[in-house]
């Protein structure tokens, strides 16, 4: 087992520090929480601050969470932030502490970075700080709307009831995701199909009649030599395909990660012909889900837009909020500062009107959610039910381009050959 260098106060107020092993830093605080010590740092071995002291280094909880946004680590999921809420309400409503149900959830959780994260939350809430607080610390785990929310509940003494709204929360964010991620599953599928299919065809049935073709000197048509010339880069010219290929992959990707690269590749989804449609629908899905939620445990419009501006996972949909929430702060109503920026629908800005004018904002919001909810599965079945067919007539083209390809130069040839024989 790993060793840790722990500092902690005894009853007497007596700082301690001492090298243990345990499992994990959650399992070392709560052995020494159950032996009366208050812990107030933990380093691993060889990483104590100077004078046995806390450092202010990241623990080792710490590093693991927060570099688990790397490809080698696996990220922390709506549903695991959906049965993190659920779970932490249950128990304390159920009269546990909030350190005893921390830890619980640790114990159980197998994901190795929401275990690092909630480790380190356990540490610093040990040491005194806030959950909210010490949730802040790993903002690739906890977002700015669940800590806002937690420091909410904390103020309002009614934490287990926010959590709970939090559990609902993320669990119908998940539902969205799942219903975006469903249109897009078996179009990647039969388009992963296609390219092994194409790739194969190329890759041997076409050099074998290339070599037909050579023995007997055949005239070649122009779409047999365009054939003939892909299936020599894919098999001949491999060394130079395969890492141009690449390269271009990694140029996109690179690209797509760029500032100037977000905003142009966000703004041309908007505008594509499928996909565009569905975005906005989800985003404003996400929008009034979030806005509603953030609004009815009392954090302010202005503070709950720039919140929800950071979950629409579109940097033009993002924008938008953003500049409704400067119209805000002018004096605007939120149903004027929506509507001028001429993204959201009619439909849901006159809800937002309506919601404003008879002061129930966050239920008129909440209707709109659900509206929206049953667009994005609408959209989602017509977009499957259309991608489908076009990918299977792009395959079959596909092919009847490379049968025609083959079969006219074998054409030429039985006709000279009945010729010759004449």
């Amino acid at each position: 087992m790993p060793l840790y260098t722990v500092t902690a106060r005894d009853p007497s107020g007596r700082t301690i520090s001492q090298v243990k092993d345990a499992p994990s830093v959650g399992d070392l605080v709560a052995e020494l929480r159950k032996s009366g010590l208050i812990v107030t740092g933990v380093k691993s071995e060889g990483g104590a601050a100077p004078g046995g002291g806390p450092s202010n280094a990241p623990t080792e909880a710490q590093a693991v969470a927060k570099s688990q946004g790397s490809l080698f680590k696996k990220k922390v999921k709506v549903s695991d932030l959906a049965a993190f809420c659920r779970q932490m309400s249950t128990m304390l409503r159920a009269g546990l502490s909030l350190m005893d149900s921390l830890e619980t959830i640790s114990a159980e959780t197998e994901n190795p970075s929401f275990k690092g994260a909630l480790d380190g939350v356990i540490m610093d809430v040990e040491a005194g700080s806030k959950l909210s607080d010490s949730m802040r610390k790993y903002p690739d785990v906890f977002n700015s709307l669940m800590c806002s929310m937690v420091e909410a509940g904390e103020v309002s003494g009614s934490l287990d009831t926010i959590l709970e709204q939090l559990g609902h929360f993320f669990k119908r964010r998940h539902k969205l995701q799942s219903q975006i991620k469903s249109a897009t599953a078996y179009p990647k599928f039969v388009g992963g199909f296609f390219i092994l299919i194409v790739t194969g065809i190329f890759t041997f049935l076409v050099p074998q009649f290339k070599e037909l073709f050579t023995k007997f000197g055949a005239e070649l048509p122009f779409l047999t030599k365009v054939l003939i010339a892909i299936s020599d880069a894919i098999v001949q010219y491999w060394w130079v395909t395969l890492p141009a290929v690449a390269g271009a992959i990694a140029a996109f990707i690179f690209w797509r990660r760029t500032p100037q690269g977000a905003l142009a590749w966000d703004r041309m989804i908007l505008k594509a012909p499928l996909f565009g449609p569905l975005t906005i629908k989800s985003g404003v899905s996400r929008f009034t889900m979030t806005l509603s939620t953030l609004i009815k445990n009392g954090i302010t419009l202005d503070q709950s837009l720039e919140i929800t501006a950071r979950t629409l996972g579109n940097i033009i949909l993002e924008q938008a909020v953003l500049d409704a929430r400067q119209k805000l702060i002018q004096g605007y109503s939120l149903f004027q500062a929506l509507t001028e920026s001429g993204l959201f629908p009619g439909l849901m800005t006159k809800m937002v009107k309506v919601g404003e004018d008879a002061g129930a904002l966050p239920d008129m919001l909440n209707d709109v959610t659900e509206y929206y909810e049953d667009e994005v599965q609408s959209a989602v079945g017509a977009i499957t039910s259309m991608i489908e067919p076009a990918l299977i007539v792009s395959l079959g083209a596909v092919v009847l381009v490379v049968i025609l390809g083959i079969y006219l130069p074998i054409f030429g040839l039985s006709r000279a050959a009945a010729k010759g024989a004449k």
